[in-house]
């Protein structure tokens, strides 16, 4: 009950940003999400090779990757081949799940690799393309009409979208105990396709414009914190909200340490 008001303040916000706040995917190598695949094979044929790979994701936050299986990379391959391996950037993601799929080349041409050569396959169910390039040199590789399948394994979030991280009377830094309610937010959302959301709040204590600027300092360490813990700053929003709606509503010049917080949001 005590989240009922700010959720509904900050679901009003996000309803407001939502067109403009998506997660930025830049040109730059660093932020882009990308894939590396290798597979084995002691024989070739037609249905290509089977193996792993893992996407890396950048873009979100430090040392986020997921394995997958990949079925039918090197399909139509004209020479024996017992190793694979291929690299590339991802595109049009807005979820981890969204790897998953049937991809099939983007132009009428199925060969991939020639020594070092490359090719665009999209998803045939949704709109994630990559640019592979090959590792293995000096191989005729190629995928058969049929694509490769990629296979994620499924990711259930039961993290929860809401959180509060109190401060004490006049306090902006982060203690022991929000540490490890950040610290849970990290584990559950670093690696993820989401935006958060940073609400700073005051007691009724004080001048309206002081608590303005604290509630702006509360939400900025919270901010500094998750930043320094491996999210993306880009994906991490704050605002301050002063005394103006207070968590708990209370009475003018009441210290209470429930209103005195930042109010977490995550939104997918």
């Amino acid at each position: 009950m005590r989240l009922t008001m700010i959720l509904a303040s900050a679901t009003a916000v996000l309803a407001l940003t939502a067109g403009g706040t998506a997660i930025a995917q830049t040109a730059q190598a660093e932020n882009t999400p990308w894939i590396e695949m290798e597979t084995t094979s002691v024989s070739l044929g037609l249905g290509g090779q089977s193996g792993e790979g893992v996407l890396r994701l950048p873009n979100l936050g430090t040392n986020c990757a997921y394995a997958f299986k990949v079925d039918g990379f090197g399909a139509g391959i004209k020479v024996g081949v017992s190793h694979a391996r291929a690299t590339g950037p991802i595109a049009g993601m807005t979820r981890v799940a969204d790897l998953s799929g049937d991809y099939g080349a983007t132009e009428g041409n199925v060969t991939l690799l020639a020594g070092a050569g490359g090719i665009s396959m999209k998803n045939r169910r949704n709109n994630v393309t990559m640019n592979l390039k090959s590792e293995t040199t000096g191989l005729d590789l190629g995928f058969g009409a049929q694509g490769m399948t990629i296979k994620m394994p499924d990711q259930v979030v039961n993290a929860p979208r809401a959180y509060i991280v109190e401060f004490g009377f006049n306090k902006t830094w982060v203690n022991q105990d929000s540490r490890a309610v950040l610290d849970q937010i990290t584990r559950a959302w670093k690696c993820r396709y989401a935006n958060i959301w940073l609400f700073g709040h005051t007691d009724s204590v004080g001048k309206e414009d002081t608590n303005i600027e604290l509630s702006a300092k509360r939400s900025s360490a919270v901010r500094d914190y998750l930043v320094g813990a491996g999210i993306v700053p880009t994906r991490v929003y704050t605002q301050a909200k002063g005394e103006d709606p207070q968590i708990t509503r209370t009475a003018d010049q009441v210290r209470l340490r429930t209103n005195r917080a930042v109010v977490v949001v995550v939104q997918e």
